[in-house]
């Protein structure tokens, strides 16, 4: 699509913020941008889309007269070339923006380096966590897209248990080395998915399962403000301190 004029509409209820949908008509696709969980659609013009998908959101991509995996009623935009149509379901957020409008936006400009930027720099990724402050948990800091953007709370458990760390540990549990590698592993675990569009459930959503490395029972609970879900191994996850996971 990138290249190419496009045709829009909105065939569900809900409509784009910002400016009128109808300025999107006929421009290219420039180019499309990924910052953390934000994507950004450029166009020519200087105008962009930029949607992000929250927990349930997702953007198909269709060639044409192929039929929609959801109803047209639950889609948000559809963009349509030649060839193919990108149609948005479901998201939290979806405006239609001048490109400086982007650049003063709040959200985006107070966004950590993006995990799965190429050329991520994991020293730079440990010293954002580290301005967190010692005392945040590690589960915590992790989903914290001021310090570092992209991980949702999939990886932030999947990341934690393939760097066999603690997510209720506090950064000042751990060493550079190990909060880099936690970084790694987590980055090499989304960019595997996104390659295969699976993602790993080694431990989420496996509480009271067996751990597939040591067989302890996997736990979950609530953490953060916002209570997201954690999944973690009591035995095989420790900070470190070498403490026993909570």
């Amino acid at each position: 699509m990138a290249g190419s004029s496009v045709a829009v509409s909105a065939p569900g209820r809900r409509r784009p913020v910002g400016r009128p949908q109808s300025e999107l008509e006929g421009r290219s696709l420039l180019r499309a941008e990924s910052r953390g969980k934000h994507l950004i659609l450029h166009f020519s013009g200087g105008l962009a889309l930029h949607s992000h998908l929250g927990m349930r959101g997702t953007w198909h991509l269709y060639r044409q007269g192929e039929r929609w995996r959801f109803p047209p009623a639950s889609a948000w935009i559809a963009l349509r070339s030649d060839s193919v149509e990108a149609v948005n379901f479901g998201g939290s957020t979806l405006r239609i923006a001048s490109e400086a409008e982007l650049e003063r936006d709040p959200r985006l400009r107070r966004l950590g380096p993006d995990l799965l930027a190429d050329g991520f720099d994991p020293a730079a990724g440990v010293r954002a966590l580290r301005g967190l402050g010692a005392n945040a948990e590690l589960g915590e800091a992790l989903l914290d897209q001021t310090a570092v953007a992209a991980i949702g709370n999939i990886f932030k458990s999947e990341g934690c248990f393939a760097a066999r760390l603690d997510p209720w540990a506090t950064l000042g549990e751990f060493d550079d080395a190990q909060l880099s590698d936690v970084l790694e592993k987590t980055r090499s675990l989304m960019l595997a998915a996104v390659e295969n569009g699976r993602a790993p459930k080694r431990i989420y959503r496996r509480a009271g399962m067996p751990c597939p490395r040591c067989r302890e029972r996997i736990r979950s609970r609530g953490q953060g403000d916002s209570a997201r879900t954690t999944y973690w191994c009591p035995r095989c996850q420790r900070s470190a301190r070498g403490a026993q996971a909570r």
